[in-house]
């Protein structure tokens, strides 16, 4: 079969026929191999190839595909892995094999487990086998935990799948697109009573944990679910988060900062304009500007993190700045403006910072997200 370039991946299939057994064929298996470090592949034919030659020795007719994510041209990192999960979709429902086994030339897990799931499979104990991955520490234990309760999975970012093509070929997909998800997807597809989870700790190489190839951990993993599953409301609830900390960091180094220039030069200049002294001026711009700045960062690292890659470090803080900026004059205004108006926002002027404070929110997380952190799926 030849190359078939889909968006940034390509697959590649080729046929074997059992020849060392000399008995009835046990069915048709089709091999999966996903690569996930571009360039690679043919440091991983060989674990593949053994793969296949233990279930040819098995009786079993064998076909091995190939799925490269490949790097884009102007990029040092792979593009998002949506495109490698929805190229499984696409295939799948053509699939005609008894049973699937997709696996990751980075873990090559050895073929005992994979000859242990597939008889899981043969004696109608599941539909679908999945490999564990140890969390790599307790902040992922207690996500891989929370990802259990939520989704009732119990190894969404696995290494390895076996699977009855026929137990999810006609099956309504559970997530548009699956993207990174495809392990989750495949155990949303079948009925938790046919799906079991097989320990995996026998790797052919060494697996360190602390290589970036292992891809995200549960803790990562966890907040790219719900994102994907609560869209905006789960990005505003972290937005809100992150600001209730800069307000932390406001108050406490704007008091930090009166301290320092209580006793300077800068007390003795009054400002008119803002009716206060230097001193109290630029201990709340620097308070201020501190804030702003922390906010930008947790939100570009956490709330966004998936948009960091879409734009310079420098453009995205300026563009953060500005925004900010508008946010913060509507909040100024509303809390002068209100109370001259109206009597009751007069009599309760509290009640007009906060309304301020609620509406310059509104404009800062929608600027934050459409514009200074907009995904490339957002901008086309």
């Amino acid at each position: 079969m030849p190359s078939m370039p889909i968006g940034h991946t390509r697959v590649t299939s080729t046929s074997t026929s059992p020849a060392s057994y000399g008995g009835t064929s046990r069915g048709r298996m089709c091999i999966l191999s996903l690569h996930r470090i571009p360039g690679q592949e043919s440091d991983s034919e060989s674990y593949v190839r053994s793969l296949a030659d233990t279930f040819d020795a098995q009786g079993w007719e064998i076909e091995t595909r190939n799925l490269t994510l490949e790097f884009e041209s102007d990029a040092k990192s792979p593009i998002h892995p949506t495109y490698r999960s929805t190229l499984i979709e696409q295939f799948i429902p053509k699939l005609d094999h008894e049973v699937l086994l997709v696996v990751d030339d980075f873990f090559e897990l050895a073929p005992n487990w994979f000859l242990n799931a597939v008889e899981l499979l043969n004696s109608d104990q599941a539909d679908l086998v999945v490999a564990s991955r140890n969390s790599r520490d307790w902040f992922g234990k207690i996500a891989a935990i929370g990802l259990e309760k939520l989704t009732g999975c119990q190894a969404v970012n696995a290494s390895a799948l076996v699977v009855r093509p026929q137990a999810i070929r006609d099956r309504n997909a559970a997530i548009k697109p699956a993207g990174r998800w495809i392990a989750l997807e495949f155990q949303l597809r079948v009925p938790s009573e046919r799906s079991m989870m097989l320990a995996s700790t026998d790797y052919q190489k060494p697996v360190k944990a602390s290589d970036s190839r292992l891809g995200k951990t549960e803790l990562s993993f966890l907040k790219s679910y719900v994102d994907h599953k609560f869209g905006n409301v789960s990005r505003l609830v972290q937005f809100c988060t992150v600001g209730f900390s800069g307000m932390f960091v406001d108050l406490t180094s704007y008091a930090g900062f009166q301290a320092i220039f209580k006793n300077s030069e800068l007390s003795q200049y009054a400002l008119p304009l803002v009716k206060s002294t230097a001193d109290l001026a630029l201990a709340g711009f620097l308070a201020i500007w501190l804030a702003i700045t922390w906010n930008f960062i947790l939100n570009r690292r956490l709330t966004f993190n998936d948009a960091r890659r879409n734009s310079t470090f420098l453009r995205q803080y300026g563009t953060y700045l500005l925004s900010n900026a508008l946010a913060l004059c509507v909040s100024f205004m509303l809390r002068i403006w209100l109370p001259s108006r109206f009597a009751f926002f007069d009599d309760h002027k509290l009640v007009a910072a906060f309304v301020g404070i609620v509406i310059a929110t509104g404009i800062s997380f929608n600027m934050t997200r459409y514009f200074v952190f907009a995904s490339r799926k957002l901008k086309a």
